[in-house]
């Protein structure tokens, strides 16, 4: 069977009996990078401690059951390397995409491990965690595209629902990719 597939499958397993949690964290997280996103110099402030918050969030509910709202904030103690990560990350996807679409996926693909590592790493850097995930990603950038683009359907549907179903898309994307980034750094998910 495919790796990929695995994957997803492993993801859907690890969210079951989790799903309204979960979904409530998406939503709060969603609507916090919404109302960020209508101004860009706030949305750049809080995409990095935000986006930390929720990775730490949903591997804190996958991994041990906890359902604490409260982690999706927890990025904020790490203001510092978060928003340094998250900027950074911004800056080389929006140049790659200035650039054309396929840069901007390749650098996208090559710095997706990073707020994972951090979420595992609490003494890394931002920028060193950036390393880390391009130096992970060497070879693995094409696996993780292919992992992403089986969502596709799912993303049509998710748009298709005014929007809502992202609440449960992207805890599902998002664990995925975290068994993806297990699955490099430690051979298994």
């Amino acid at each position: 069977m495919n790796e990929n597939l695995m994957m997803m499958r492993r993801a859907k397993a690890q969210l079951a009996n989790k799903w309204v949690n979960v979904a409530i964290g998406s939503l709060i997280y969603l609507v916090i990078i919404g109302v960020a996103g209508s101004t860009s110099l706030l949305e750049l402030i809080v995409y990095g401690p935000l986006t930390f918050g929720y990775y730490l969030y949903l591997a804190c509910n996958i991994d041990r059951g906890e359902n604490n709202l409260n982690l999706l904030f927890k990025g904020f103690e790490r203001f510092a390397d978060t928003l340094v990560a998250g900027l950074l990350m911004s800056l080389a996807i929006g140049i790659g995409m200035i650039l054309l679409i396929v840069p901007g996926i390749i650098v996208s693909c090559g710095l997706a491990m990073t707020f994972f590592i951090m979420v595992d790493d609490p003494n890394i850097s931002g920028i060193d965690a950036l390393q880390q995930s391009w130096n992970m990603m060497r070879g693995q950038k094409w696996n993780l595209f292919c992992l992403w683009f089986r969502f596709i359907g799912w993303i049509l549907l998710a748009i298709l629902t005014c929007g809502i179903g992202f609440i449960f898309l992207e805890p599902y994307m998002v664990a995925a990719t975290q068994n993806f980034y297990r699955k490099l750094r430690y051979g298994t998910y």
